[in-house]
C-alpha cells in the first residue's frame, strides 16, 4: 500500500509543477503583451531598406516604439505603407515628420520621428485612413545615395569632355 502511495504523491507534485509553469507562461506573455500602443501610419516615397517589422521608432532621438508592418501600397507603386507602434502618452502634432535614419555608416535603420511646432494640433485619423497618418520625407542620406548615380554620370560627362 505504501508503494502506491508514493506514486500518486509523485504523480499529483509532476502535476502541480507542470500546471504552475503553464499558469506562469501565462502570466509572463499577458505581462509582455499587456503594452499599449498608438497605432500610427505613414506613407515613405521610394525605397525603405532597411526597414522592417521590429525596426525602432524614435522621436526626437529617444525610442518611443516599433514598427508593426510594412506594405506595398496597392494604388501606388513607388509608395511604401509602414504601420507604427508608438507609446499612446505621446501625442504627435499635426506637423511631425517622419524620416529613416541609418545608425552610423554601417549600421541598422531606424525610423525618426521629429516633433512639430507646440501650436500645431494634434494628429487626429482621417475619416478615409484606418490610423492618423504622420507625413514623411526622404532623409539627407536617403537623397545623397538617390542623386549619386546622376552626380557620377554628370562627373563622367565632365570629365570625358574635358580630355577632349
Amino acid at each position: 500500500m505504501e508503494t502506491k502511495a508514493n506514486y500518486v504523491a509523485v504523480g499529483v507534485f509532476v502535476l502541480t509543477c507542470f500546471v504552475a509553469a503553464m499558469v506562469f507562461l501565462l502570466w509572463l506573455a499577458g505581462a509582455q503583451y499587456a503594452n499599449e500602443f498608438a497605432v500610427y501610419r505613414t506613407y515613405f516615397q521610394g525605397s525603405v531598406t532597411g526597414l522592417g517589422a521590429g525596426t525602432i521608432v524614435r522621436y526626437n532621438g529617444i525610442d518611443v516604439g516599433n514598427v508593426r508592418d510594412v506594405n506595398f501600397d496597392p494604388t501606388n507603386p513607388r509608395q511604401v505603407i509602414a504601420d507604427l507602434q508608438i507609446d499612446p502618452s505621446l501625442r504627435l502634432r499635426e506637423d511631425a515628420v517622419v524620416t529613416l535614419e541609418a545608425q552610423g555608416l554601417t549600421g541598422g535603420t531606424y525610423v525618426q520621428i521629429t516633433g512639430g511646432t507646440p501650436g500645431a494640433a494634434f494628429l487626429e485619423r482621417a475619416p478615409d485612413e484606418q490610423y492618423p497618418v504622420i507625413n514623411s520625407r526622404q532623409s539627407a542620406i536617403q537623397l545623397l545615395f538617390q542623386e549619386t548615380p546622376e552626380l557620377l554620370t554628370g562627373l563622367t560627362t565632365l570629365a570625358e569632355s574635358g580630355a577632349q
